[in-house]
């Protein structure tokens, strides 16, 4: 089953850790969340627009997007803009995961699946309100400052993509 899904997020991907911190030295650590985690982690950032972004290190449109991600969420963060990223890799591809999130400077809010590959299909049916007949990545869900779904972005966004469904959510009432 788990390369079934994994199949299919990578087919659907070429047509994602508890909250990040840094650890001795600098280097970025990672720890798995599951659907519940995740909103109870969105839930503590009320008042604030929440960025959450499904990926993975394996999935080429989602390693295009990031840095035009990360960018968005940087240039709105002292409006109030939040980046959680929920990556799909396999739970021993922590270490990777960490890796590119800091080269990327994704420095808030990173979590891992803590099925790994296989995708907590609960993410899904509260961000969707049910299971999609798709689960491609990358998938990016924008939430208001009263924590209410302002955009869903499924497949690689651009930079004024993302701007646009940042700015959609910061104008909300």
């Amino acid at each position: 089953m788990k390369t079934i899904i994994a199949a299919s997020l990578a087919l659907v991907g070429i047509l994602g850790l508890g909250v990040m911190s840094r650890g001795a030295g600098g280097k970025v650590v990672v720890t798995p969340i599951d659907a519940v985690g995740l909103k109870k982690e969105a839930a503590t950032h009320k008042g604030r627009v929440v960025v959450i972004n499904f990926w993975a290190t394996w999935c080429p449109p989602c390693r295009a997007e990031f840095p035009e991600l990360v960018a968005t969420q940087k240039k709105y963060a002292a409006k109030g803009v939040d980046l959680l990223t929920v990556t799909l890799d396999d739970l021993d591809d922590k270490a990777k995961a960490a890796e590119f999130l800091s080269q990327q400077g994704a420095t808030t809010g990173a979590f891992i699946n803590k099925k790994g590959g296989e995708p907590d299909l609960g993410y899904f049916k509260w961000l969707d309100g049910k299971v999609p007949d798709s689960l491609g990545i990358p998938r990016t869900y924008i939430l208001d400052r009263k924590g209410r779904i302002s955009s869903r972005l499924i497949g690689g966004q651009s930079a004024s993509e993302f701007e646009d469904a940042v700015k959609k959510a910061l104008a909300a009432k």
